[in-house]
């Protein structure tokens, strides 16, 4: 007599109820370590570019230590080939002919940078401030009192007023009426640029479109200053990132 044998059991699958309360699940965890994630990245980014806007500074300092000049102002793009003349392109000036930094960083925050005339594949930081017209080793326009700067993380959002006025930005200030450093305080959504100021005091809170020390004591009507952060600098140069 053969065995009776039992009927395999029927494998059950997960029900759509199942399933979806699974998914609901991972969504939720996604909502929650998303923005943490987003704001890691963020601060790993402000970190990187404070970290290389130092390097600059500190090139910047060794290049007129050489030259007894600082070099001339950089455009948003001076990175790309044949895009700026040498006095647009200062940044440039330190990795050519001598090796001061080893090569130009971009920017972490291009943002509002991008585009323009020339471009704007590639994004370096920007520099500006009061330029000389002593013309040393017939390079033109070199840097008197400058500042390096990047937009920081709000340099996407083209409706906030930006910080640092690249044309004058030793007493030009934006449409708030003040120039801010970046702050963590409120993450992802901090405004502010992350910038910092070198070379000769004497020109900050100055308006003069170039170094005329003459002009700037005789004219107390350009002696404007540079609100910083709540406070006007006047022939100081406003605290850094060091």
């Amino acid at each position: 007599m053969n065995p009776i044998s039992t009927p395999p059991t029927k494998r059950q699958g997960f029900t759509l109820i199942e399933l979806l309360i699974v998914i609901a699940i991972i969504l939720i965890l996604i909502a929650i370590a998303l923005p943490n994630f987003l704001e890691a990245q963020m601060r790993a980014r402000v970190v990187r570019s404070k970290g290389e806007i130092r390097s600059l500074v500190t090139a910047m300092e060794a290049y007129q230590i050489d030259w007894k000049i600082y070099p001339s102002e950089s455009e948003q793009d001076a990175l790309v080939r044949n895009a700026r003349p040498r006095d647009e392109a200062g940044l440039t000036w330190l990795t050519s002919p001598n090796a001061y930094i080893t090569a130009l960083p971009q920017d972490p925050f291009p943002g509002s940078q991008t585009g323009g005339a020339y471009g704007g594949a590639i994004i370096s930081y920007e520099m500006g401030g009061v330029e000389s017209i002593i013309q040393p080793f017939a390079l033109s326009k070199c840097l008197e009192t400058w500042v390096i700067f990047s937009r920081g993380p709000d340099a996407a959002n083209l409706r906030d007023p930006e910080d640092v006025d690249s044309e004058n930005p030793h007493f030009e200030v934006p449409r708030d009426g003040m120039v801010n450093q970046y702050s963590p305080t409120n993450g992802t959504k901090s405004e502010g640029d992350i910038f910092h100021y070198g070379g000769d005091p004497f020109f900050i809170g100055v308006a003069i479109e170039y170094a005329d020390r003459g002009a700037a004591r005789k004219n107390t009507a350009a002696q404007r200053g540079l609100p910083v952060d709540g406070q006007v600098y006047l022939h100081r140069l406003p605290p850094g990132i060091f």
